[in-house]
């Protein structure tokens, strides 16, 4: 096993297969140097059949060839991207603007069906329950005729006026001879309305009892009729389609054609539905149909119960394959090849070739050339304050290697201390005489307690090379530490702790709740033997303007802290001569935040120990390349 000693004056490693070791030593004139062995070789060496072999040399690229590849493939990944958005992006909208115009004939369907049904129900409850309907149906003298005739009409009338979407009604009565009838003459004008008249009077001539469904043409456009006939008395209803057909052509846009289709006959056709094929096309479908033909879109709805077919052909545009921000995007992807070349000349001759220059001159100050200089720095202001500083770099090194001894000096007097307090045998004699009153009594569960909790105990304190420990654990050994001052002392202690959600993880110095919680137990003074001490620990997240920070606050129901405590604790750490558990949190914080944690001390209903420091992400292990080590249990 490798051992490693720390020692204020240098470090002694040892590895095995390796006979002489070296020396480390500090020296103030030369800061670090080498004694006691010769020169390290700068290559490394394997062993290999007993001898010391050269290892090959780790494959090196370029970075002009490197920049080519990463830019060629990462713009190669964002082409595909934005091809494969532009396709869906353009695919989508195509498809719902077909749904959307697909709906909208079937809702212009769905229309005409409910005025056909309405219809239908309003004629049939007529022709079947009916009183001067059912009259009419066989010849009567003229009064009593009339009489019927006009009854009927006028309940007729009062459901023409009622529904919506019913147009004019048509009785004919006396053998088909003697007709009343009335019409919307908004919609329907007066010679529309004969002409309805006499096409009715002949289909009437020509069909059977029950009811039949017609479709009229004329000046005003389309009109449905339906006509339930019995005997020698007809009713007839008329609705028209035509601002329903208009509605459709206006909401689907300029250029959109709607027409009509039953039996192969097309309504309410322009001309150009001819060349689309679309009456033939609702010969070949039972409910819908959609297709493309000559720049159009062309849709197709039955409707239901009957041989019409409601038709609309939609012009194909530009917009009509995509919108605006989709053209955009096209745009902005054929660009992107232009922009690409562009950038990478830019990045040559602004950033590879001025740093090609810079690594030069390093290897060149690496071999002792030190009065080395750069040349061309391109345009980039980083790249020039980088050659700028190149020079005050290599002076400023020294200085870093003696911050950096003094540093791990300050870390190793603070570890001391901290290993310092580890060792308090009191603590440990108390649990061992606690545990052997347990044995005595022979009380074996509580025993096996107190035995888990100074495992568990022993086991945070050993692990001596950690800085870091997640909160979760730092508040777990804290919650060990509570019971076992109640297993220990049979004192009354409560300890709550509320902890953000999501805080868990975060790293937090060993010790940093602990020491307040042990200080609450050690030196709270609640004026009464027997009165519960009550803990509070409380864990927040602080956003600020740099950063998220975390929050420790640990209060306790006691007397406070006393003046000249306070004022120690609020003071330098290094001034302390008491609170030794507090100094040494306040310098390992100080080293490992570097001056950016924050305490307050101060009492408030008992002693109140505040800790705010930056928030360290769990994938960060540690600082300044330290390792974290424990100990098998």
């Amino acid at each position: 096993m490798t051992h490693r000693e720390g020692c204020p004056v240098g470090f002694l490693f040892a590895r095995k297969g390796v006979e002489s070791c070296s020396r480390l030593c500090y020296d103030k004139n030369n800061i670090l140097k080498e004694s006691g062995s010769k020169e390290r070789p700068r290559k490394f060496l394997k062993k290999q059949g007993g001898e010391l072999t050269e290892t090959e040399k780790k494959k090196t690229w370029s970075l002009n060839r490197m920049v080519v590849l990463i830019m060629m493939a990462g713009y190669a990944a964002l082409l595909i991207l934005l091809s494969c958005m532009d396709y869906y992006l353009v695919a989508d909208y195509q498809n719902r603007g077909r749904e959307r115009e697909m709906g909208l004939l079937s809702e212009a369907a769905e229309y005409v069906e409910k005025a056909a049904k309405d219809l239908d129900e309003i004629l049939y409850d007529i022709y079947a329950k009916n009183k001067n309907f059912e009259a009419l149906t066989v010849l009567q003298e003229e009064t009593e005729e009339y009489s019927n005739a006009y009854e009927l009409f006028d309940a007729m009338k009062s459901r023409l006026f009622l529904q919506e979407n019913m147009h004019g009604v048509y009785i004919f009565y006396g053998a088909f001879q003697k007709s009343l009838f009335q019409c919307d003459k908004e919609i329907i004008s007066f010679d529309s309305q004969m002409e309805i008249k006499d096409r009715l009077t002949v289909l009437l001539s020509q069909s059977k009892n029950g009811g039949d469904w017609q479709t009229v043409v004329t000046a005003d456009g389309v009109f449905r009729t339906l006509t339930y006939k019995r005997g020698n008395v007809a009713v007839c209803g008329v609705f028209s389609m035509n601002g329903r057909l208009d509605e459709l052509e206006r909401t689907a846009g300029d250029g959109a054609g709607v027409s009509i289709v039953e039996e192969g006959m097309l309504y309410h056709a322009e001309g150009k539905e001819d060349t689309l094929g679309i009456a033939a096309q609702t010969k070949n479908q039972e409910k819908s149909f959609r297709y493309w033909k000559d720049n159009r879109y062309v849709y197709g709805r039955r409707i239901e119960n009957s041989s019409m077919w409601l038709c609309m052909s939609i012009p194909c545009r530009l917009w009509t394959y995509m919108n605006v921000p989709q053209l955009l995007l096209l745009i902005v992807t054929l660009f992107s090849v232009l922009a690409v070349y562009w950038l990478y000349r830019f990045i040559r001759r602004e950033l590879v070739w001025p740093l090609r220059d810079l690594t030069e001159t390093m290897n060149r100050i690496r071999q002792g050339e030190w009065n080395a200089r750069t040349g061309s720095r391109g345009h980039l202001k980083e790249i020039q304050e980088v050659g700028e500083t190149l020079t005050a770099m290599v002076s400023e090194i020294e200085k870093q290697k003696m911050r950096s001894y003094e540093e791990t000096i300050e870390k190793q007097k603070a570890q001391m201390q901290y290993l310092q307090l580890q060792l308090k045998p009191h603590f440990y004699l108390n649990g061992l005489k606690t545990l052997n009153a347990l044995t005595l009594a022979k009380d074996w569960e509580k025993s096996q307690e107190l035995i888990l909790h100074i495992s568990e105990h022993l086991r945070y304190l050993l692990q001596t090379e950690r800085e870091l420990v997640t909160l979760g654990a730092e508040l777990n050994y804290v919650r060990n530490y509570i019971e076992l001052q109640k297993s220990m002392t049979g004192r009354p202690v409560v300890c709550g702790i509320r902890e953000e959600e999501g805080t868990a993880d975060y790293l937090v110095p060993t010790l940093c709740v602990q020491t307040f919680v042990e200080n609450s137990v050690k030196y709270a003074k609640l004026g009464a033997p027997g009165l519960e001490l009550a803990i509070r620990v409380c864990v927040q997240r602080l956003q600020t303007e740099d950063g998220i920070y975390l929050d420790i606050m640990v209060s306790d129901n006691g007397g406070g802290y006393p003046d000249n405590i306070l004022e120690e604790i609020n003071a330098d750490a290094r001034k302390g001569t008491r609170s030794v558990g507090i100094h040494n949190l306040k310098r390992r914080c100080a080293l490992i935040y570097e001056g950016k944690a924050e305490y307050n001390f101060y009492n408030g209903g008992g002693a109140v120990s505040e800790l705010i420091v930056p928030v360290i992400n769990p994938d960060r292990q540690g600082i300044r390349g330290e390792t974290d080590e424990c100990i098998d249990s």
